[in-house]
């Protein structure tokens, strides 16, 4: 220090961050060190036209800073109420075992027109993309919903499946948790991916009130991998098949990991009637099954286990199933009740 010609310079080769800093307010004793302190410093010799176009840089700085995206991205960071909350996919999709160890943990934060969001995480899985996020709508509603444009490895997304849950985090009807998983094709489990996620056209609706367009933009960038579940998927041929009416449901595969647990297959001779079809039984154990018919998509379709009943469990070695199926009405719409058996049951042996 008594080397340096001036005490000044050496600030501008400090590197800080203010928003690593707490602000504090001296006491009257404290006020009084100081200022005795700094009439004794006046004694020696300093530019204070350098001092104060230091200050007056630093000051620019912050007010540039802040109007920046990136600016609003740290301010979001630092000030946002969703800074530290969390809500893991395991628990957002009613999964009672730990999946956590195959989450990419990602807990970005992007703040415009007023609404918070936060891309708390991420799971890859075979020809899927799972995304978990926070929102903060920052006004009172029942219920919201996005347009998503996403991006693996620069390609965009296109004709994509998606399936998803959300729901209220408190009682405040401002601050909601929403899992969805999108169909992504092609997946390298193995590889990591960079993905981009934008939000845009955030809808929000209320009972009470008429629906609300919010035309803001979220854009999170980030890389992610499956490899940990990968390692622990496991997959079984199948050659099963019934029909509907002429149309032909084919079931081919059986791939099952912690998170999903899928049959795969083909659809042949498609009508134009829609139905809701279940495959419905039980496991060895005694233990009540349901697969559903989640993704339709050309001639390839896709059940998915729902666990109403819990957990697939890890102890099984078989479980039996028969298809159901409900007749879609002509609009959109939940199908009835009035399921019927469409087919014989079989039994998948796990291995």
């Amino acid at each position: 220090m008594k080397d340096s010609k001036n005490i000044y310079e050496l600030l501008n080769q400090v590197e800080f961050n203010i928003d690593d800093y707490e602000e504090m307010e001296l006491s009257d004793i404290e006020k009084k060190k100081l200022k005795h302190k700094f009439k004794e410093s006046r004694r020696k010799r300093a530019d204070f036209k350098r001092l104060g176009a230091i200050a007056a840089a630093f000051a620019l700085a912050i007010v540039v800073f802040s109007q920046t995206s990136i600016g609003r991205n740290v301010y979001a960071s630092a000030q946002s109420k969703i800074s530290e909350v969390s809500y893991s996919i395991g628990k957002a999709l009613g999964i009672e075992r730990n999946i956590e160890t195959y989450e990419n943990i990602i807990n970005q934060i992007v703040e415009d027109e007023g609404v918070e969001v936060k891309l708390t995480g991420v799971i890859i899985d075979k020809d899927e993309l799972i995304l978990s996020t926070v929102v903060n709508t920052n006004k009172s509603v029942d219920g919201f919903h996005f347009d998503y444009d996403i991006y693996i490895n620069g390609k965009k997304l296109r004709n994509y499946g998606m399936t998803g849950t959300s729901g209220a985090i408190d009682d405040s009807k401002t601050m909601f948790f929403s899992v969805n998983s999108f169909d992504a094709k092609g997946i390298d489990l193995y590889e990591t991916l960079d993905i981009k996620v934008v939000l845009k056209n955030l809808n929000c609706f209320s009972v009470n009130k008429s629906d609300e367009i919010i035309k803001g933009k979220w854009e999170f960038e980030f890389t992610a991998s499956g490899n940990e579940l990968a390692g622990n998927s496991y997959t079984l041929p199948l050659d099963y098949s019934f029909n509907i009416d002429n149309t032909a449901y084919i079931l081919e595969e059986f791939r099952y990991n912690p998170v999903n647990q899928k049959i795969f297959g083909k659809i042949k001779n498609q009508s134009m009637d829609s139905y809701q079809v279940d495959l419905r039984g039980q496991d060895n154990l005694g233990n009540e099954v349901v697969f559903y018919l989640t993704s339709v998509s050309g001639e390839e379709i896709v059940f998915k286990y729902e666990n109403i009943y819990g957990d697939l469990s890890e102890k099984i070695t078989s479980i039996t199933l028969t298809p159901y199926a409900a007749k879609l009405p002509e609009k959109s719409g939940r199908a009835s009740n009035d399921y019927k058996q469409v087919g014989e049951e079989f039994t998948i042996i796990l291995k």
